[in-house]
């Protein structure tokens, strides 16, 4: 993700003029709008946050994120005003809950760049959208999952499980390659395996949930 979220840095700030780090703090020209969980919770916002610290370090850009209060529409378009208030001119939103707000603020900043990580803009209703200054990134989470259950079995694993949190389209897709891949693997070695699957529900630790 860091690589990707580089690229993607990269390409976009190619096309925008910087005027220079802005003084005072608060005021940052990369930004970062936390999804669910904090910048240290070694997943998506974790991975966002240090690549676009590393790409702005690398071009001596200010950056600087934001926590919503809450998980709200309201509240994650709360932080992302308050960016551009403070002169971000791209913003990272990781995370498909941004989809709809990310919808929504396209149009509000045009001259605002917005990166959507795991997902693309869309409405209530789901009607998507895309607008010129906005980049939506997805993955194949399939194939990662897919991978890896084969190469459990392979391994030598013939009681495997898949633990996923909510059962979100990112997060379905990756168990149902673990699984399929786990099948494939077994019967190119002729073996029975066995697999315990289940979402938990949440995206946080949970001694009920891992004790399953």
């Amino acid at each position: 993700m860091k690589k990707l979220l580089a690229l993607a840095l990269a390409v976009v700030l190619a096309l925008s003029v910087f005027a220079g780090c802005a003084a005072g703090g608060k005021k940052a020209e990369l930004a970062l709008i936390t999804d669910i969980g904090t910048i240290d919770d070694k997943s998506f916002n974790q991975g966002a946050w240090e690549g676009l610290v590393k790409y702005a370090e690398e071009k001596g850009i200010s950056h600087q994120y934001y926590q919503p209060t809450e998980k709200s529409t309201t509240a994650y378009l709360e932080s992302i005003d308050q960016a551009v208030k403070n002169g971000a001119k791209v913003i990272v939103t990781p995370g498909f809950l941004f989809e709809e707000p990310v919808y929504i603020a396209q149009d509000q900043y045009p001259d605002v760049t917005f990166i959507l990580i795991d997902g693309n803009p869309h409405d209530a209703d789901y009607n998507y959208k895309t607008a010129d200054n906005c980049v939506g990134i997805t993955y194949a989470e399939e194939q990662v999952g897919f991978l890896a259950g084969y190469a459990a079995v392979k391994d030598g694993m013939t009681k495997l499980g898949y633990m996923g949190g909510m059962a979100v389209p990112a997060v379905v897709k990756y168990g149902y390659g673990f699984v399929q891949g786990a099948d494939a693997a077994a019967q190119e070695l002729g073996q029975n395996i066995d697999i315990n699957y289940f979402y938990g529900g949440q995206f946080y630790g949970d001694a009920n949930i891992t004790s399953r």
